[in-house]
């Protein structure tokens, strides 16, 4: 049972109002008990000591036997006795009706003289009333009927109290749990001014900023694991980016090494400089482009785009860059078809913009079997302005899809340098259109393979007008 009480607010509550209102009644019937009589007392002596002295007032001027009526009507509208008398005779005035009135409860004695005689009488008054013991035993008499209706009152506001107090601090309890939960979706809809009001507002104001709080938590906990997996991401890819470089480098720093050695020495056939020394120019050659090549990947990464921002045409840069590979083109036999109607004005970097453009589309001819077509459009696609190049006869395997724009990465495994470069073309591409913030994809069509360059601006650093 003590336990129980003491886990429970609302039975605490309750015995602590049931206790103050049952003790704070019975202290104060208690006062009233002891004090009432006492005070009827007084008050009723002094009224009497008032109306004495008004009856001697009147009796100043009266004669005798007028007196003695008036005495006799005062003690009657008074409950009172009264004894007249001087040195020859006694009069009393008053009758006793009842066993409750045979003692005189208080006296008051004074001398009073009456117009037709100047003999000084004594006049005695005295109350006999017990009205105030009739009123001690009366509220004595009714003290279990008061304390059972003082229990019933206090049972009833104290139970009362209990809910009001307790009901909203439990509701309070209830939501608190859920907040160690980390639950906050809830409203504490207690509403008034008092404490339990400001708290229940301070607990939906807590529980708001607390929600928000733990979305930005939870949202810069999603943003530092992206953040983490493209660190580990890139830094995979710098690792295998130098791994590539290495392989890149060494084949042909070796076959170069070996041909110098060999002519040097003069080894067989490698007697015949004017054989092997084109090919160790060839091989410097391809050095000194990957190198080139690396060297401006390098740079483009940490340069600050936004200073070098040119605004020019789409359509004469696309032109300028067809007429560039169109030699290619024709040594395969394959048709450029350009369709650009409405031009654009980009606003970016014309030398990389340049390069990017060189790559894609010239990538398109290098990979496309002979006689075959590219088609350059720009239409729209996907609700987005969209430059298409697209190269017919050839496709990519859709696993090597996901890696096009890895460093180094080809499709063709053997890395023969007749059917490609080094790898890093669509690398240089991404790093380019990544530094204006365009978007790219690149995919396999029915037709053959289509680059879609997405020209909406994504950073507010690419300005674009149509």
């Amino acid at each position: 049972m003590r336990k129980k009480i003491k886990n429970s607010l609302s039975i605490k509550v309750f015995l602590w109002v049931f206790s103050a209102l049952t003790i704070c009644s019975m202290l104060i019937y208690g006062i009233v008990l002891t004090v009432l009589p006492k005070q009827y007392q007084v008050t009723s002596n002094k009224q009497l000591d008032t109306n004495t002295e008004i009856l001697v007032s009147k009796l100043q001027s009266m004669r005798y036997e007028e007196a003695v009526n008036e005495i006799y009507n005062f003690c009657i509208q008074n409950n009172s006795t009264a004894i007249l008398s001087d040195d020859n005779e006694t009069l009393t005035f008053g009758e006793i009706k009842s066993e409750a009135f045979t003692v005189a409860t208080s006296s008051i004695a004074t001398t009073v003289t009456f117009s037709d005689s100047k003999t000084e009488y004594a006049l005695v008054v005295s109350s006999l009333s017990q009205t105030a013991d009739i009123i001690l035993s009366l509220m004595l008499r009714f003290l279990p009927v008061v304390f059972a209706i003082i229990l019933l009152l206090s049972s009833v506001s104290a139970f009362i109290c209990s809910r009001v107090i307790v009901s909203p601090i439990a509701k309070i309890s209830q939501i608190s749990k859920r907040m160690t939960s980390l639950d906050m979706t809830w409203k504490c809809d207690i509403e008034s001014n008092d404490e339990i009001g400001v708290l229940a507002s301070s607990l939906n104001t807590m529980a708001s900023r607390l929600q928000e709080t733990m979305e930005e938590l939870t949202n810069a906990n999603r943003q530092l694991t992206d953040d983490v997996e493209k660190c580990k991401t890139l830094e995979e890819q710098r690792r295998n980016f130098f791994s590539a470089v290495s392989h890149e480098l060494k084949t042909p720093l070796t076959i170069l090494k070996g041909q110098i050695e060999n002519m040097i020495l003069g080894y067989g056939d490698y007697q015949n400089h004017e054989k092997y020394l084109p090919e160790a120019l060839k091989a410097t050659e391809d050095i000194e482009h990957l190198v080139k090549e690396i060297i401006a990947i390098s740079k483009m990464e940490s340069m600050d785009l936004e200073d070098t921002l040119q605004e020019v045409s789409l359509k004469q840069t696309v032109n300028d860059t067809i007429q560039t590979i169109l030699p290619l083109a024709q040594d395969k036999d394959i048709q450029i078809h350009h369709n650009i109607n409405t031009d654009m004005v980009l606003s970016v970097n014309p030398n990389l913009w340049n390069k990017a453009l060189s790559n894609i589309i010239g990538n398109a001819v290098r990979h496309s079997p002979c006689g075959n077509d590219v088609f350059v459009t720009f239409q729209s696609y996907d609700n987005r302005n969209t430059l298409i190049i697209e190269n017919t006869g050839a496709s990519i395997p859709e696993a090597d899809l996901p890696h096009m724009f890895t460093p180094f990465y080809r499709a063709d495994k053997s890395r023969n340098k007749a059917t490609g470069g080094s790898g890093l073309g669509l690398y240089i591409v991404k790093t380019i259109f990544d530094l204006h913030g365009m978007t790219y994809l690149i995919k396999n069509t029915e037709q053959g393979v289509a680059f879609f360059l997405y020209l909406n601006a994504d950073k507010p650093q690419i300005g674009l007008r149509l």
